[in-house]
């Protein structure tokens, strides 16, 4: 009764359990069908909308696209068959044959060991088992020397694919062109270092998966079929072969057919892990700015995105391997095995022979060579099912082998096209206000953004021409439409204008760096050009190298007297003794200041003695003694220079002017650089009056609320527009008398606060630094480090001299000792009643004080009674000067 209810029980449970695993597989497949509906219709949907849109790179991990590409990788990690890949091809493909004939041999001495004991045969029993232990000494080494040559070969394939991927990558400046002209490529740095990995890793391990599988198979299969014909008599024999596979075929299918698609799963979590590294890189990168703004919960934020992103990914193929790790656990563990079993015992259970014996006990109905048979033939089938199961097994490997090759096949056609200059990028949308190249200026035109680049680059001996050459970005804005111009090396050539404007994009195409979309540019062969940009690459390596980079010791004659030489030209000789010499190394970068650092950047181009320097402001943080110092050596060696430069000393050294204008407009002349320095200084004087327009109307309403008055001054540009343009004119013109007496009213007030500011704050020098003392007060230790304005809308014109619009004053004369290093404005305003003797055209400004054109000082011959009193109301400024409060 107990057996009776033991056997319901458990034949209740297969049942229980065979029923629920066949529900899932049901509900697995169709959830599969219905996603499979659904990216049917999106994929019609697609072409319906964009027919010209690519599809999906890995839709089957078996398809011809796979394939070709398989096959040409491949013929890049075996070139031939004199290459040391295919010597270890080869190599470990003799390893795995090996171990299949030591597997069968096993197998056999298992037989015979089982035989021994049921025939209770003591000394064929030992000396079966010291056989045994003969044969697992030489099996050892071949086990270990199959994972051994994998490794070997895997680092062979590895090597060879990345010496092939590096030669394409650095070729024809390939490396700039993938992330600046190119946008299919987002991480270049992970394909070039683990997607190789992995793609020779998977592949040399599905070689050594499928290949020994598929000799297991065959050898194992020409054993049984030997077994069975001692055995002929058996009946059901001839029905084993189709019933294995018709139980292999049904295992195949039902794999293939509910298997995930873990090409497509993989290659999209190597994306997301590449974009992830890359945020990690870009946060190392941009480390010091981000620290600066606090913005480390932004970057935590969106570094944590991006992990969420990866994670979900992951968890998805997690999942997805859940229930497919079942289902090939049940079929090709339990389902063969018991499959197996049912195979093995047929030959046993039906064979009509004589008995088997030859043992010398005496075994008339042959048990032992039965058992010996049948653990032979265990043996052999669970070595062919492991076969089987790998094979089958390896169809998820295969497919994630298909997504490491197109990742890796795509990086070397994207190498290739970039190469030959075939760009394909994606279109960057930009708003009116912005652009990804300007912060100013925004390109009114754009190009196709995969259009081919037909201008033509003709090499000259020395001459810069350029025909009708646009200037046009990555992204497709048309900076400039049409750029043609002519320089030679006699020319020095100062590049200006707003940010955004074509300036570095100049330098890009000169060098060759952008393509020439259209026209002519004809420019000397690249070496004859050397870029400085405003923060210069230091290279890993000595202080040499740094100096003659892109030079190696190796491949240069180095003197070290010229190298001294050249540091002292660019005052960076103490450089070497600080630092340990010239072959000292160290982290460069993080050593020298931003000074040191642009200083040794322009030591390179001494080294070097280019044609042509370019230079994007690489003097920012230069003083302008040394500065004048590098610039008029360049010249000495003659080194034609392009200096694109916002600092007015550096115009001395140049003799044409190319200017962009921000909007398309661009003009190449001679430069005048007393013309240009004039209106650089006006401009200067009238962004200063301007700036303290706002304090000037704060100032006036406040003092307006102090007494009571209801009248402010207007507050938008519309009202000043509409007023008269300036803040004292709506005082003036009222048209009722009651608006005209509280115009006079605030009119006095305006006096009124200009007199406390010429009693409070008195006279400085522009630009004084801290130390600089007032003109006025001077007792007061108080006032000792302040540097206030000069008066009410006032301007410095020498030392200690104060011009506003009530006169000129001089502080004391301390003062003119104190500021006499400062710099002042050119346009001192002077008086029209006496003449000084000290200066050539100079007139009495005030008390001792003689002002010419260009400076002011202190001349005795000014001392008329008319020049007494500080503020003279016959003071007025040259024509030629702007600097008048009241206009």
């Amino acid at each position: 009764m107990y057996s009776l209810r033991s056997r319901r029980a458990k034949i209740l449970l297969f049942s229980s359990s065979f029923a629920v695993i066949a529900y899932l597989i049901r509900r697995y497949r169709r959830s599969a069908l219905l996603k499979k509906r659904r990216a049917l219709v999106i994929s019609k949907e697609s072409r319906t909308t964009d027919a010209s849109s690519p599809s999906s790179p890995i839709r089957n991990a078996l398809n011809k696209q796979f394939y070709h590409q398989l096959r040409a990788l491949i013929r890049i990690l075996i070139p031939n068959v004199k290459s040391d890949s295919f010597a270890l091809l080869i190599l470990h493909l003799t390893t795995l044959i090996t171990r299949t004939f030591l597997s069968i041999y096993i197998a056999h001495l298992d037989g015979a060991i089982v035989k021994s004991l049921v025939q209770r045969n003591p000394r064929q029993f030992f000396r079966t088992i010291c056989t045994f232990i003969g044969v697992a000494v030489p099996a050892s080494f071949i086990n270990s020397s199959i994972r051994f040559i994998e490794s070997k070969l895997s680092l062979a394939l590895r090597t060879r694919l990345t010496q092939h991927a590096y030669e394409a990558y650095f070729k024809n400046q390939t490396y700039y062109r993938v992330t600046n002209l190119d946008s299919r490529l987002l991480t270049p740095d992970q394909n070039l270092t683990d997607d190789i990995e992995t793609f020779t890793s998977t592949l040399t391990h599905l070689f050594s998966h499928l290949t020994k599988p598929f000799f297991d198979i065959a050898v194992i299969s020409w054993s049984l079929i030997a077994m069975v014909r001692q055995r002929a008599t058996a009946r059901g024999l001839k029905e084993v072969p189709v019933m294995t596979m018709i139980v292999f075929l049904i295992t195949f299918t039902a794999l293939r057919k509910l298997s995930p698609r873990f090409g497509r799963l993989v290659s999209e979590e190597a994306r997301r892990r590449g974009i992830l590294r890359f945020a990690h890189t870009r946060v190392i990168a941009n480390a010091e700015e981000i620290a600066f703004f606090d913005g480390h919960q932004v970057e935590k934020n969106w570094v944590l995105k991006l992990y969420d992103q990866l994670r979900e990914q992951t968890n998805l193929i997690i999942k997805k391997k859940l229930w497919f790790i079942m289902l090939e656990q049940f079929l090709m563990k339990y389902f063969w095995h018991a499959s197996g079993m049912m195979f093995i015992a047929i030959p046993f259970l039906t064979y009509d022979g004589p008995p088997e014996t030859d043992d010398p006990v005496g075994d008339p109905l042959g048990i032992s060579a039965r058992t010996e048979a049948f653990t032979v033939s265990k043996n052999l089938l669970t070595s062919g099912a492991d076969a089987l199961e790998r094979i089958i097994s390896s169809y998820k490997e295969i497919a994630e082998l298909a997504g490491h090759t197109d990742r890796v096949y795509t990086m070397l056609h994207v190498f290739d096209d970039c190469a030959n200059a075939h760009y394909q990028r994606n279109l960057v949308t930009t708003d009116e206000n912005h652009d990804e190249h300007s912060s100013s200026v925004v390109a009114k035109k754009k190009v196709a953004i995969n259009q081919r680049a037909e201008g033509k680059i003709i090499e000259s001996d020395e001459d810069i021409i350029a025909e009708d050459v646009p200037i046009i970005t990555p992204n497709g804005d048309v900076i400039v439409e049409s750029l043609s111009l002519k320089i030679t090396p006699a020319m020095h050539v100062l590049i200006t204008g707003p940010n955004g404007c074509g300036k570095s994009s100049f330098f890009r195409i000169v060098r060759g760096l952008w393509p020439v979309y259209s026209g002519r540019l004809h420019r000397p062969d690249p070496s004859s050009f050397f870029l400085i940009p405003q923060r210069p690459y230091m290279c890993p390596g000595t202080l040499r190298d740094q100096i003659i980079y892109p030079h190696t010791v190796a491949n240069a004659f180095v003197d070290d007297t010229k190298l001294m030489e050249i540091l002292d030209n660019v005052e960076l000789k103490y450089i070497v003794q600080r630092e340990g010499g010239l072959s000292a190394e160290r982290d460069w970068k993080d050593i020298l200041s931003g000074g040191e650092k642009q200083r040794l950047g322009l030591a390179r181009i001494f080294y070097h003695r280019p044609r042509y320097a370019l230079l994007d402001e690489c003097t920012s943080a230069v003083s302008i003694d040394v500065e004048g110092k590098i610039y008029e050596r360049a010249k000495e060696l003659g080194i034609s220079l392009l200096t694109i430069t916002h600092r007015p000393s550096l115009w001395a050294y140049h003799t044409h002017l190319l200017q962009f204008n921000g909007d398309g407009r661009w003009t190449f002349e001679i430069l005048n650089t007393e013309k240009l320095l004039t209106l650089q200084g006006e401009k200067e004087r009238l962004e200063t009056q301007l700036a303290g327009i706002p304090k000037i109307q704060q100032r006036l309403n406040e003092l307006c609320q102090l007494l009571g008055d209801d009248t402010t001054a207007p507050t938008t540009r519309e009202d000043q527009d509409h007023e008269g343009k300036n803040i004292v004119s709506p005082l003036l013109f009222q048209s009722t008398s009651i608006n005209i007496f509280r115009a006079m009213h605030q009119f006095a007030i305006l006096i009124l606060f200009v007199a406390i500011l010429e009693f409070n704050h008195g006279c400085y020098i522009t630009n004084c630094p801290i130390g600089g003392k007032r003109s006025s007060d001077l007792d007061n230790e108080s006032y000792k480090h302040q540097c206030p304005r000069c008066g009410f809308g006032g301007q410095c014109f020498g030392p200690s001299i104060c011009c506003n619009g009530l006169g000129c004053r001089i502080g004391h004369p301390s003062d003119v000792r104190q500021c006499s290093k400062e710099s002042h404005s050119l346009t001192p305003c002077v008086i029209n009643s006496a003449v000084c003797s000290s200066v050539p055209n100079g007139r009495c400004a005030a008390h001792g004080v003689c002002c010419g054109t260009e400076s002011c000082q202190i001349d005795e011959s000014c001392s008329e009674a008319s020049n007494q009193e500080a503020d003279n109301s016959r003071e007025e400024h040259l024509p030629h000067s702007r600097f008048t409060l009241l206009q």
